[in-house]
């Protein structure tokens, strides 16, 4: 009986421990996520801004059909503060892949400080297919890191600007 006890709690830390790694691997869905038509081969926003920065959002997506459509941007701010939501229509010769990043203009007459959004992003193909992204963004004082030099001859093309105004609430 005490062996039972024994096996069966042994069974259940085993299980949770998994469910734990599992889900922490689902928080890195945005460093490489391989599953479905879209794939997101790299993806980073720089977490902290000045307010007035241009917030840059560095992708490299793949659609292996070719099929990619638009994408679609949402901002959240705590307190159900939301913003009007806007897209971009990929450009012919982008439905396959593209690699460079989407800029955010930070300029806001109100004031940013410790002010905490969620910026949410979805790509979608003309097949239903959507592949979802977040990026958290704080504004606390500090001019965004350049990105490493390997990276920034092909990541360093503006792909479209995000248009959403930090001062119209809807």
């Amino acid at each position: 009986m005490k062996r039972r006890v024994f096996v069966t709690s042994v069974l259940i830390v085993l299980l949770t421990f998994l469910v734990i790694i599992i889900s922490d691997l689902q928080s890195y869905a945005q460093t490489e996520t391989g599953k479905g038509p879209l794939i997101v081969k790299f993806a980073y926003a720089p977490e902290k801004i000045r307010k007035g920065d241009i917030w840059k959002i560095y992708l490299s997506v793949n659609d292996t059909a070719g099929n990619m459509k638009e994408i679609a941007f949402s901002i959240n701010e705590p307190g159900g503060t939301r913003y009007r939501p806007t897209f971009i229509i990929l450009k012919k010769g982008m439905q396959k892949e593209f690699t460079g990043y989407f800029a955010l203009h930070t300029a806001a007459s109100r004031d940013l400080s410790g002010v905490e959004i969620t910026l949410k992003m979805t790509i979608s193909d003309d097949k239903g297919n959507r592949k979802e992204l977040s990026f958290p963004l704080g504004f606390d004082g500090q001019t965004m890191k350049p990105l490493p030099p390997e990276m920034e001859k092909e990541l360093n093309r503006r792909i479209g600007i995000i248009d959403i105004d930090l001062d119209i609430q809807s």
